[in-house]
């Protein structure tokens, strides 16, 4: 395992607990993706309901301006900022999301956590020859199980590395969320401060790549 795979898999921690953590303290809502959000914008606009679909554009608007600052800065060869960049935007996310009042509107209060997780979502979806997103689940394990099956079948060594590695994805992911749920649990809205140490592993991963990729004088 490289230290890409090492530091990809060290964040799918991150968007596991980001995750957890946005389920279970607004409400259900995931604010790691614009799947539902999407949907919801159309039906309260079908429905006339403009409040709501305003807010549901803002966290709309909060996600697309992620991914254009991740692009951008990908486009300008500062995959290496980009990445730190990831990092302390999470972290300033986590300080914001912990002072957001309970009574606030779930999408609202998301906002934060919609910017931080698309600027991720671009920074770590590539590793060891994979694309793969280190914020959500679903197509990891669609790679997983069709690894896995591939594997059985055939015993290519190449599937056996695909399996492990969208395992491992999937395994550090859901130990995240585990992680985040005991934090709610016992602290609540503040449990995001639980995400914090999760943030050191991955900084101190990079720092090693940067070693590692150095050209030498």
């Amino acid at each position: 395992m490289d230290q890409e795979t090492r530091t990809h898999h060290a964040m799918a921690a991150v968007g596991g607990f980001f995750g957890v953590y946005a389920l279970l303290i607004r409400g259900g809502t995931f604010g790691s993706s614009e799947t539902s959000n999407l949907i919801y914008l159309v039906v309260s606009g079908l429905d006339g309901t403009w409040g709501p679909a305003l807010v549901r554009l803002g966290g709309t608007a909060c996600y697309i301006a992620g991914i254009v600052l991740a692009v951008l800065l990908r486009r300008a060869g500062k995959t290496a900022r980009l990445r730190w960049g990831a990092l302390g935007i999470n972290l300033a996310a986590c300080l914001g999301l912990a002072r957001v009042p309970a009574e606030t509107d779930p999408i609202l209060a998301l906002y934060p956590m919609f910017f931080a997780t698309a600027v991720q979502w671009v920074a770590y979806s590539q590793a060891a020859g994979y694309n793969c997103a280190t914020i959500f689940s679903t197509n990891n394990l669609r790679q997983f199980t069709e690894g896995t099956t591939e594997y059985l079948c055939s015993r290519n060594p190449e599937q056996l590395r695909k399996l492990v590695f969208y395992g491992g994805t999937l395994l550090c992911f859901h130990l995240g969320a585990a992680w985040g749920w005991w934090c709610v649990k016992r602290w609540g809205i503040p449990g995001i401060y639980g995400c914090l140490p999760l943030l050191v592993l991955p900084a101190v991963f990079l720092r090693a790549e940067g070693k590692n990729t150095a050209v030498p004088c």
